[in-house]
């Protein structure tokens, strides 16, 4: 996954901040129920404790506290990344780590006090926003895992229960809680409560109360133990599950009450689970369709109450997200009512109750070139772009009234194939026929255009590579198959921003980054046409395009998230409280199986193939999705292209909900979606994470692993167990973590050193002549392992050339300086390019020997030292420091690579140089 940050979400404010309340186990028997029914738990001693402390440390609740309870009351080594809106939580964390206040059994933070010199988070201090944290220590432990939340606004000390999910207020007055309520079906409301409960053994309410927004009562037919279902004995509940008797309205707002618990107007029902039950639709037609004059909007919004459709015929009047956004240079919450602007015209939707769907239409549109919806949701007006839309103004703000496959201005004239919209006018340069006949090269736009073009004011431009010939020719020369390109759909910094972003942060997943267009564009159509253009340039000179793309998250919830705004919770899993799940590290994780998501998706995904003609799609997080909807996806994809390539991460970013998560390579027929081999990489190079580790190169010897790898067998991990090389992917470097050439100089540095920590900046300096040209022997061994094993080949751009980041590991926001391109470094280190040329063409032109065979085999021939046998060849790979002899009995020509082309010899070798490899062929 890109590193964007440890919980960069906008914040939704949905999680559970009840009290931290343990219950009373009762007598348990048969013969009656474990409490008598009615009866109230009990409080939990850390929160009575913080509660008290709480009166002492800061008894005008004018500070704020993060109060810390661990069994073990050792607090010494842990501190909070801590963050605001979309900011970093580093500083937060630098501030407050070894600054714990211990008092008897309790930690606690003075956060005000802490972060007195972080302005950002004094301002939210001091506005009574929110506070995003992580409880962590130096090697990333969390506690409890997950994100969390603090809410100012209501009060300003909190307590953090060891592994406890809730963040906890602390307050005077401790009383039963509320704390979520989640619509689980159309008639069935799951309830969580801070205290234990003592439900009513018979059918009934137990005095509970469900009422719409106007005071209208829900009957409650039944109330039972959510946790024990089948013995209404067991009556001690901390999470009741109430059965209405008529199904709830997924257009209306609810509210859970009991007399006994706050708040006194009830819990707002979360109708995620509602409308998933009951609300699709299947047509084709969402978003905005084009007849001549006539325009029709359809959008998918089962929970709103109305939805009018807002037209614009100039884009000053389209309005904006407000002055702290704007400040900020962010996309900011989509209730703002600067956001409606000045309206030309408004259209009142209708809505079809069968489908969901709330149609619009108008029959001459030509005065009007901009459009927005206005939707109101649980009372609330919402203005957000089209997510079913093609195009947008700058920042997403508005969506373009246009047929991006037929307005010229929305279509590149100079490149070959510029036909979209339709199977018939895609086009894919790939000639192969399986995912290892593919080489896949990394880039990103920022950092290849600084190698176009280090004019700051074309730095992170399509057109600077597009229209540029350096940057195109050089990847073409390395004899590469596909470019991946990181993401470069719309992000949620706005245009202005000039801060460096990976851009793993989506906004809007169907239109592309508008900061990467022409600089002031005013209309909804140059950032579709400059990266058609970008596209096209790569296919007119052989070279298909994978997109990197990041469905397992948005970069904000709520009223900082399109899709939230659009339908309330849908995108997204929820766990017990309603709160949102985290699978991504990120603040939420988008619900792949809710249907109207996998579709969304899935239609998403056409639109890049059919309209952008992009080639093959990278899955940020795959473990985030589930194996049916990977499966899902490869298959209608297959259907536009045999030649598609679909791979991703096989992990998530923490703890997610999903059901059977695409945790490895996906089998279907004829392929797959195929996966990252960490377990390889991990023995070539060391493993990434655990602390600094080192593997097979630099002398921490990993034999069975590399063996496994050489011969497309599946790891530890087990990324790959479908019998398909071709669905591994092999890599040692990426865009995350160091770069090869920094992981491998830090290693060297640090074992000549003897230094058990690491080190950074100009590390060529650092290691001296004598380092550079070992690492770079190290360097062209690890990407022969991969070049040459079963599986699908990919390195990252710069790592054919020793790019160095100046050992920054994580470097998503790093200045252009560390990130940019140099290209100077392929002819200065032109040994190891034409080394990696000819690695690459000897891979293509015997695709059956290296790739996907399944009777390639590997034995150890001493520790460090490896024999190889696949097809017409027999590869020796010695990672020791000591030449070793080789035999050659079978074989009579042996291949030299270093000029970029590879070249036969029948003056076979007696021996394997140190850190090298030879390749010998019959």
């Amino acid at each position: 996954m890109g590193k964007i940050l440890k919980g960069s979400a906008i914040f939704a404010g949905l999680l559970a901040l009840g009290l931290s309340l343990l219950g009373c186990s009762g007598d348990v028997g048969s013969s009656g129920p474990d409490v008598e029914p009615g009866t109230i738990g009990a409080v939990d001693p850390a929160l009575i404790e913080a509660s008290e402390l709480a009166k002492t440390v800061d008894p005008s609740n004018s500070k704020v506290l993060l109060f810390y309870s661990r069994p073990d009351t050792s607090y010494s080594d842990w501190g909070v990344w801590l963050w605001t809106g979309t900011g970093d939580g580093e500083p937060g964390y630098n501030a407050t780590k070894g600054k714990v206040i211990k008092n008897g059994s309790l930690g606690y933070w003075d956060i005000t006090d802490c972060s007195s010199s972080l302005t950002d988070i004094q301002n939210s201090i001091s506005e009574n926003d929110k506070l995003g944290i992580i409880i962590r220590n130096a090697s990333w432990q969390k506690d409890p895992g997950i994100d969390q939340i603090l809410d100012l606004s209501v009060n300003k000390h909190f307590l953090v229960i060891s592994g406890d999910s809730t963040v906890y207020e602390v307050t005077d007055s401790i009383t039963p809680t509320i704390s979520g309520a989640v619509a689980t079906s159309s008639t069935a409301i799951k309830v969580n409560l801070s205290v234990s409960y003592g439900l009513d053994i018979s059918t009934g309410n137990s005095g509970f109360v469900v009422v719409d927004s106007d005071g209208t009562e829900v009957v409650i037919s039944d109330s039972i133990n959510y946790e024990n279902q089948t013995d209404r004995n067991r009556n001690n509940a901390r999470i009741v599950l109430l059965r209405t008797a008529t199904p709830l309205d997924t257009g209306k707002t609810y509210f859970v009450k009991n007399e006994k618990f706050n708040p006194a107007g009830g819990c707002s029902v979360v109708m995620m689970g509602a409308v998933k039950e009951s609300a699709t639709y299947n047509g084709d037609d969402l978003g905005l369709t084009l007849d001549g004059q006539k325009a029709i909007f359809k959008t998918w919004a089962p929970m709103a109450s109305s939805v009018n459709v807002l037209l614009y015929s100039n884009v000053e009047d389209i309005g904006n997200f407000g002055e702290d956004a704007i400040m900020a240079k962010a996309v900011g919450e989509t209730t703002s009512p600067s956001l409606k602007g000045s309206p030309d015209k408004i259209l009142s939707a209708t809505k079809n109750p069968e489908t969901n769907v709330w149609t619009a239409e108008i029959n001459d549109i030509s005065s009007y070139h901009f459009y927005k919806y206005e939707i109101t949701n649980a009372g609330e007006k919402y203005y957000v772009s089209d997510i079913w839309g093609k195009s947008c103004t700058a920042d997403a703000i508005a969506s373009g009234i246009v047929d991006i496959n037929s307005a010229p201005e929305a279509i590149p004239t100079s490149i070959s194939h510029s036909d979209y919209g339709s199977p018939s006018g895609y086009y894919n340069p790939f000639n192969g026929s399986k995912n290892s006949d593919a080489v896949v090269y990394e880039m990103h736009i920022t950092d290849w255009s600084y190698a176009e073009d280090a004019n700051t004011k074309n730095v992170g431009k399509y057109e600077t590579i597009s229209n540029g010939t350096k940057v195109i020719n050089h990847i073409k020369s390395m004899g590469v198959t596909h470019v991946q390109i990181l993401p470069v759909f719309e992000f949620a910094e706005t245009n202005d921003n000039t801060d460096y972003n990976w851009g793993y942060n989506p906004y809007h997943y169907n239109v592309p980054e508008g900061r990467y267009a022409t600089s002031g564009y005013t209309d909804a159509t140059t950032p579709v046409k400059e990266l058609r253009k970008l596209i096209g340039e790569f296919h007119d000179n052989g070279i298909a395009v994978i997109m990197d793309v990041v469905y397992n998250h948005t970069s904000g919830t709520g009223k900082g998230s399109l899709y939230d705004s659009t339908v309330p919770y849908y995108f997204y899993r929820l766990d017990a409280s309603g709160a949102y799940s985290n699978g991504s590290g990120c603040g939420n994780e988008v619900d792949s199986e809710a249907p109207m998501v996998k579709k969304y998706i899935i239609d998403s995904l056409k639109h890049w193939m059919l309209d952008y003609h992009v080639n093959g799609f990278r899955f940020d997080l795959m473990g985030v999705l589930s194996k049916e909807t990977m499966k899902e996806i490869y298959d209608e994809l297959y259907k536009i292209d045999p030649k598609v390539m679909v791979y991703g991460e096989p992990w998530t970013g923490g703890t997610a909900l999903v059901v059977n998560g695409a945790n490895q390579a996906v089998n279907s027929n004829p392929y797959g979606a195929g996966a990252f081999d960490d377990d390889f990489r991990d023995a070539v190079k060391g493993a990434e994470f655990g602390g600094f580790q080192m593997g097979q190169v630099q002398g921490t010897f990993k034999d069975n692993e590399i063996i496994a790898g050489l011969t497309g067998k599946t790891g530890k991990n087990k990324r790959n167990e479908t019998g398909k090389p071709s669905l591994a992917m092999h890599y040692v470097e990426c865009h995350d973590n160091y770069t090869l050439f920094d992981k491998l100089a830090i290693s060297y540095w640090m074992k000549k050193n003897n230094k058990t920590t690491v080190t950074s900046g100009d590390l060529f300096t650092k290691i001296g002549t004598d380092g550079v040209a070992e690492v770079a022997k190290q360097d062209t061994l690890s990407a022969a392992y991969i070049f040459l094993s079963q599986g699908t080949a990919f390195i990252n751009g710069g790592q054919e050339f020793l790019r160095s980041k100046r050992g920054d590991e994580n470097s998503y926001k790093s200045p252009i300086g560390k990130n940019g391109i140099d290209l100077n470094f392929a002819n200065t280190y032109s040994d190891v390019c034409n080394t990696y040329k000819g690695l690459i063409a000897l891979r293509q032109t015997n695709l059956n020997a290296f790739g996907s065979g399944n009777s390639a085999t590997a034995t150890t021939v001493s520790t460090g030292v490896t024999k190889y046998t696949t097809g017409d060849f027999c590869v020796y790979f010695n990672a020791t420091d000591k030449s070793v002899e080789i035999e050659s009995t079978g074989y009579t020509k042996v291949i030299d690579l270093t000029s970029g082309t590879p070249t036969e010899s029948t003056t076979l070798p007696e021996s394997v140089p140190a850190k090298s490899f030879v390749i010998l062929k019959k």
